[in-house]
């Protein structure tokens, strides 16, 4: 069993963040949010907590009620692990950087006059992330 590194759970997790955005027009959560960092978007709250030498066999019964009060995301993470879990963290990072993306565009749009690129662990905006996930060719088939 391969087990995912840091920069895959935050790829996996941004995607489910931004379909679930763009198909609700409601945040999945609000106590952490995306940032540019040089790897791709990463919510700096989950990255500094993921211990990715543990294997979880189970949830504890209150968090997993807790996960079934919302089906819409359930389906969505679904999805996303289904189709992302295999892929390596190199390819994510190429995906997450495309441009367009709103990891590109919270880099490399509205930049300073003599910047190159806004600074790491600017916030993504919302807007870019609902507009590019509401586009069907930005999903990952």
């Amino acid at each position: 069993m391969a087990l995912l590194n840091k920069t895959q759970i935050n790829k996996i997790l941004f995607y489910v963040y931004g379909v679930y955005l763009a198909e609700t027009g409601k945040l999945l959560f609000s106590d952490d949010t995306p940032k540019a960092w040089p790897y791709g978007p990463v919510f700096p709250r989950v990255n500094k907590n993921i211990d990715t030498s543990v294997i979880i066999k189970k949830f504890p019964d209150d968090v997993t009620a807790e996960f079934n009060k919302n089906p819409k995301a359930l389906s969505i993470i679904k999805k996303a692990v289904d189709v992302m879990y295999n892929k390596s963290a190199y390819s994510l990072t190429q995906w997450s950087h495309k441009e367009g993306s709103p990891w590109y565009r919270t880099l490399y749009e509205n930049i300073k006059d003599g910047e190159e690129q806004a600074k790491w662990n600017t916030p993504i905006g919302q807007e870019f992330i609902e507009e590019y996930f509401s586009n069907p060719k930005n999903l990952i088939q």
